[in-house]
This record gives structure tokens, sequence and C-alpha cells, in this order.
């Protein structure tokens, strides 16, 4: 069987492809050094490609390679035949989706009015980008409660006839030591650290939903998890957590995302360890020196010779622990050796 992967940023679901025996082709916005290592061919989306043109071509190249379409983050809304959930607007246009999750009784920050002061986020996006404390509403965004809780997330690998746990995971958002800023999303750690009574209700809320909207493969929810989890999104394709759910469980989500949609029994995933992806962001202009290709420490690695403007995602730094303390030393010790290798701070 082959595929051909379509996102902004398809590195991780790309590399899962490959590791799990599949011919994967890639059309990206971003062509990292190390999806080179991973596709059989990687297509770049040019910057004036507008979204037609993208469908366009995806139908073109799925015809020509014989090849299953996976849609990932930034395309879920092409009009082509997708290997995992039928995506519509009512889960991925958050107003939409807000409007759904008041119909089925699910919380969620509620919708405010002008003159409220809340977060104001696009209708549709994600990563936190483009999302502000306002108290204005805008076309095109949807006003809401900002809630003070953690960012969290269930991972679901979900069929005809079960839903099987992949990971349970906490987002990092904003972290300052990543230089990231205010809603910027820079990572995962699996599994999240919390009361197995929370746990257990934030699974069976992404079950729910899993079933309510007959989503297939892989597939996450996320929440801010306050006094209660209240849902902020669902998203019906492979998420952000793939490589700390990968590195955490021992699994392939990708070997395991085929069986699902193809109604293959699944157990819940295990965890042997704690595993962080953290996205670091560029604190200033930085031209890169070195490509550490091949270190095991670093992924969506970008290319010798490339030049990232400040704040721009940089590079992804992977660890492992049994200790969170321990692992967050490793993600920062990491980070600044790879600024070093740079010539930067």
């Amino acid at each position: 069987m082959r595929f051909l992967v379509v996102g902004t940023n398809t590195r991780n679901v790309v590399e899962s492809a490959k590791k799990a025996g599949y011919e994967v082709f890639a059309l990206t916005k971003y062509v990292d050094a190390d999806l080179k290592l991973y596709a059989n061919k990687v297509f770049k989306i040019d910057e004036d490609f507008d979204k037609k043109e993208v469908e366009k071509r995806v139908k073109e190249m799925s015809e020509s390679l014989n090849a299953k379409v996976i849609l990932s983050s930034g395309y879920e809304l092409l009009k082509v035949e997708n290997f995992g959930s039928k995506i519509n607007r009512k889960i991925v246009d958050k107003l939409k989706f807000y409007r759904e999750l008041e119909r089925i009784g699910i919380d969620y920050p509620e919708i405010l009015s002008n003159g409220e002061v809340g977060i104001l986020k696009p209708r549709i996006g994600g990563g936190g980008e483009g999302i502000r404390f306002s108290n204005k509403r805008e076309k095109g965004h949807v006003l809401q409660r900002f809630i003070d809780g953690l960012p969290c997330s269930v991972s679901l690998l979900c069929s005809e006839s079960y839903k099987a746990i992949a990971g349970v995971n906490e987002m990092i958002v904003g972290e300052k030591i990543l230089n990231a800023k205010d809603f910027q999303y820079c990572g995962n750690i699996t599994p999240l650290i919390a009361e197995k009574e929370v746990i257990k209700r934030m699974i069976a809320i992404a079950k729910d939903l899993a079933e309510y909207f007959e989503l297939r493969g892989s597939i996450g929810v996320d929440f801010i998890l306050a006094e209660k989890p209240y849902v902020l999104e669902v998203n019906p394709r492979f998420q952000g957590s793939l490589d700390s759910i990968e590195l955490s469980t021992d699994s392939n989500l990708f070997d395991l995302h085929v069986k699902a949609v193809e109604n293959e029994k699944i157990n819940d995933l295990k965890y042997k360890r704690i595993a962080s992806r953290a996205i670091l962001f560029a604190k200033s202009d930085l031209p890169i020196k070195v490509s550490p290709i091949g270190n095991p420490f670093y992924a969506d690695i970008p290319n010798t010779g490339d030049f990232y403007k400040k704040d721009m995602p940089l590079v992804s730094v992977l660890a492992t622990d049994t200790n969170i303390k321990i692992l967050w030393r490793k993600i920062l010790t990491r980070a600044e050796n790879f600024l070093r290798m740079q010539g930067g701070t």
C-alpha cells in the first residue's frame, strides 16, 4: 500500500509510515532535512498555491502514484478522499464545532459577546497561531472565555467497532524557555500526570466525541483542564503528539492507524516511559550552519544554509526519561546544544 501525506508539516507522519514499512510520499509546505530521509519523494506546496490548486495536485498525484491520501494539519478540508476520518467543517470550524458541543451537552469555554474580555482565535487553524486577548468579536474568529488551566489532549485509535487509547498527553504551550510566545503550541509530554478520575473523564469525553462525529483512525481531542476538563477542539487526523506517544509506548501510530481504519483489533497502548517532543523557536534571526541529520535528539531538522527569522519554529527536541524533571533538563540541554551548533544562544 502507498500513501501520499499532505500537510503544512508532514515529517512525523511520513517517518512513522516509513518505519511501518509503507511507501510514502509527501506534499508539504516545509521540506525539513529529515523528511527527505523517510519520504520516497517530497513535493513542495508553493506559497502562492491556494487550496484549490493543492486539491487539484493531490488528486492528480494520488492517481499517478496509486497512493491513498492522508490529510494532515493545515489541509484537513481538502475535498479529496482521506484514508481515515471524513472531515467536515462541523469539526474543523471552531464556531460550528462549539455549537455542536452545546447541542450535545459537552463543556467548552463559552462564546462571549462584544465588550467581554476573552480569547480571540481564528475559526479555522491550529498551533495556537493568531490567538490573543480581546474584547471585540471579529469576522472569521471566535471570542470565548479564557480558562486558566493545563492544556492537554487525548489521542485515540478509532474503528467502527472500538476506540483504543493511544495516549493522554500534556500540551506544552507558550513556553518561554523554548522562545515560544502567548498561546503558541510547542510540543507534548506523554503521559499526562493527573488524577486517574480526571483522565478517565477526559477519555470518556473523547470517545463520545469520536462516536458522535464518526471518526476513524488516529484522532485527538484537546482540552483545557481546570476545575474540570473543557473541550477546545477535535483533530480528526494525526496530531503533534505522535512523536511523544511513539517514544513513550514503543508503538508505531501509522501502522495502528491503518489497522484501525481497516477495523483490525487494537488494544490500549501502554506507557513505558515519559517522552517529549518540544519545539524550539528562533529567538532572533538565525542562519543554519549545521543540520544534525541522524541525531536521535532532534526532528523537523532545518537544512544547512536555510535562514530562519525570529519567532519561527526551528527544530523539535526529543527526550525520554522516567523522571519529569530530568526530562526537562534533557530538553533544555539539547535545545542549547542545537543553538551552539549554529553559533547562536
